[in-house]
């Protein structure tokens, strides 16, 4: 039986670094939506949100695309909005694919300073069209990305320091689970 994992959560808490880990640690696939939106980016430029946005949604058709793809199991990584989990789940559904769903979630002044030293630093472009400079537009994202609705069997995971990136007992859940 095919098994997906999707690794989601909030800004700045570490999903592409976690997917990459997961993926090298149980040889599986990793699809990141932000990889895929800096590719297009690369090749089609935007002018402004809406035009970025587009672009979002084009990387979530192709991460679609590859979970329909042949294979045992896959990753995808992203801060997932509603209507994808929904499209997620019912995908799933009509498949019987087994969903292993890792949420994120932290401290928002941590995950708020995380995201600003990013800013900082070489960040594509693709990523820097919303202003999250001021806490309180942080933190209403997050709490938007929190109240969504995730697919599967749920793994809720602190990530306000790192050290769940090695953490033997989260890891040994997601084996357990591709194991099964």
């Amino acid at each position: 039986m095919k098994k997906l994992i999707l690794i989601g959560g909030v800004l700045a808490g570490g999903k592409s670094t976690f997917s990459h880990i997961v993926g090298e640690r149980f040889s599986v696939p990793v699809v990141n939506k932000d990889r895929l939106k800096e590719i297009l980016g690369d090749n089609i430029p935007t002018a402004n949100r809406e035009e970025n946005k587009k672009l979002s949604v084009i990387s979530f058709e192709l991460m679609m695309y590859l979970a329909g793809c042949e294979g045992d199991s896959l990753i995808l990584e992203s801060n997932f909005k509603d209507y994808e989990l929904e499209e997620l789940s019912a995908f799933a559904k009509d498949r019987e694919i087994k969903v292993l769903s890792i949420f994120l979630d932290g401290d928002d002044r941590v995950l708020h300073q995380r995201f600003i030293k990013r800013l900082d630093e070489d960040r594509h472009p693709v990523h820097k069209s919303q202003d999250f400079t001021r806490i309180e537009d942080f933190t209403a994202t997050l709490d938007e990305l929190r109240s969504s609705a995730y697919p599967g069997e749920i793994l809720h995971v602190d990530c306000t320091d790192f050290s769940y990136q090695t953490d033997e007992i989260i890891l040994g859940k997601i084996k357990d689970f591709l194991n099964k």
